[in-house]
């Protein structure tokens, strides 16, 4: 077969280094500005409560790791290509190796931190120091080992061949395969737990007592997973991506390592596999870029002056439409809190939660006044006053995901 043949070297192979670092360098400095511009907007009062998430500090994570990959590419380039050498080997293998692994585990936590949360009721604030520390603990066990026993040295410039598959299953490829796996599974699970969430709101219509309001039925359906869809399904593409540059990477690394005949198909596979590896840090920097949190956050700051009327006070923003929304705050904590138990969550009744919820939305409310005093509060650095409702929930489940 053509695929077997041995492998020609060509006028690609020339410009195959020029292809690569066309494709790194602009993931670098990609990840560079996207870095500069999260520190710039977290430095400022008025835009760090929008980022105040656990999926975006993990995020930073990951970019800073992908970052770090990034810039250790462009030696390994010259590693593989030039005279070999020791410590370079070593070095780049430690960095790339513990880099690339610390970035797959932070997209992973993203999403088992949204099932954790969102099914399960585990509190996403209180779990994010283990995702990190845990995180650690696996890239210090997989990178340490190997340079204490100097099994790194060689890995690549063509030294050790087999000692390459023989470390790099263990230290690198399965955990990245199994952290694939579970990204795909938690998935699935979540997208899952969404869709039959949804039908059963919608099978809850029919059997609503004629007492229910509208306002009342629109309460009760608020529910955290159908409220914040749309931030659950943009973070979800971290994981998504991840998944599929994970599966395909590892896969052809692999194969790679375990064959290294000099053939077309061998040649072809390499380049795929040099593209992929190299694209990573472009594309993760493209969806850091249109985070949820971090556009939120640039809108804080273009509102840098609230709405004042012709007298110079300030004007409330609230319309018919936000006080019945105002109004109705109280079934996404009434959620919150059977969400807490998975088995109440899904054993207590429709019927029961409506009867909550009439009995919640009963009871006094403030009133726009109080509710207006208490959101707002004179900044001493600005001398203007400053919305803070944001800051007022810094523990509800749409800072835990």
């Amino acid at each position: 077969m053509s695929d077997s043949k041995k492998h020609t070297p060509s006028s690609f192979d020339d410009h195959l280094r020029d292809l690569v670092r066309g494709i790194l360098i602009p993931g670098i400095v990609l990840s560079a500005m996207v870095l500069m511009a999260f520190a710039y907007t977290a430095s400022q009062r008025r835009a760090r409560p929008h980022l105040h998430r656990v999926s975006f500090r993990l995020l930073v994570y990951a970019l800073i790791s992908n970052f770090i990959l990034s810039v250790t590419l462009i030696p390994m380039e010259n590693l593989m290509t030039g005279p070999p050498s020791s410590a370079g080997c070593t070095f780049a293998a430690f960095a790339s190796n513990g880099s690339l692994l610390f970035s797959a585990c932070m997209y992973f936590c993203m999403a088992l931190n949204l099932q954790l949360v969102l099914i399960h009721g585990v509190n996403g604030l209180i779990m994010e120091k283990y995702y990190v520390i845990g995180s650690f603990l696996l890239v210090g066990v997989c990178t340490i080992s190997p340079l204490a026993a100097g099994q790194f040295k060689g890995l690549y410039n063509g030294l050790c061949d087999d000692l390459k598959f023989r470390w790099l299953v263990p230290t690198q490829s399965f955990w990245i395969l199994l952290m694939a796996a579970s990204e795909l599974v938690c998935f699935v699970i979540l997208m899952s737990y969404m869709l039959r969430h949804r039908m059963s709101v919608k099978r809850t219509r029919s059997d609503i007592s004629a007492e229910m309001t509208a306002l009342q039925y629109a309460a009760y359906s608020a529910a955290p997973i159908l409220q914040f869809r749309g931030i659950i399904l943009r973070i979800v593409l971290y994981p998504f991506l991840s998944c599929v540059l994970n599966f395909s990477g590892s896969t052809l690394d692999l194969y790679l390592a375990k064959h290294l005949e000099n053939t077309e198909l061998n040649s072809q596979l390499n380049v795929l596999d040099d593209c992929i590896f190299n694209a990573r840090p472009f594309l993760y920097a493209v969806l850091a870029a249109t985070d949820p949190s971090f556009i939120r956050a640039i809108g804080a700051l273009r509102n840098l002056h609230p709405s004042t009327g012709s007298d110079g006070s300030q004007q409330s923003s609230s319309t018919p439409k936000s006080r019945a929304q105002s109004s109705c705050s109280t079934a996404p904590s009434l959620y919150t809190r059977t969400l807490a138990n998975g088995n109440q969550a899904e054993g207590q009744s429709a019927e029961s939660i409506v009867r909550q919820s009439l009995d919640a939305t009963g009871r006094p409310q403030q009133t726009e006044a109080d509710v207006h005093h208490t959101r707002t509060h004179r900044d001493p650095e600005e001398g203007s006053e400053r919305h803070s409702n944001v800051e007022g929930r810094k523990d509800s489940i749409e800072f835990q995901i």
